[in-house]
């Protein structure tokens, strides 16, 4: 059995659409916890917002990887079309880099003691 050589093109462009698209929600994710950190002091708003910003930044990193891989395991394994694959691959990525978003909106108050 022959390997295709993968077309680097419709995983680049999942990967990009996919941080891009996480960048924003993590924008409008950080101005969200702004306002729900109201009343907490300063220093404990800084490290709220320090933690999920790291827990932000490395989920972006592994879910383009993520979006990368499934962009390729369609179209290479599955013989999917290139558009449906990169579409499929980024709504997969942005509903990952939701939850983790999520999850270190969650994380974060409790780590900076913030109750």
């Amino acid at each position: 059995m022959t390997e295709k050589v993968p077309n680097k093109a419709p995983a680049i462009v999942s990967v990009v659409l996919t941080i891009i698209i996480l960048i924003i929600f993590g924008i409008l994710s950080i101005l969200f916890e702004l306002l729900a950190a109201n009343g907490a002091t300063e220093s404990q708003g800084m490290t709220a917002i320090g933690i999920s910003l790291a827990c932000q930044s490395v989920g972006a990193i592994l879910i383009g990887i993520f979006s990368w891989w499934l962009t390729n395991l369609l179209i290479l394994k599955f013989n999917w079309n290139k558009i449906i694959a990169v579409i499929l691959a980024v709504i997969s990525g942005i509903l990952l880099g939701v939850g983790i978003s999520f999850l270190s909106l969650i994380i974060s108050f409790p780590l900076a003691g913030i109750k």
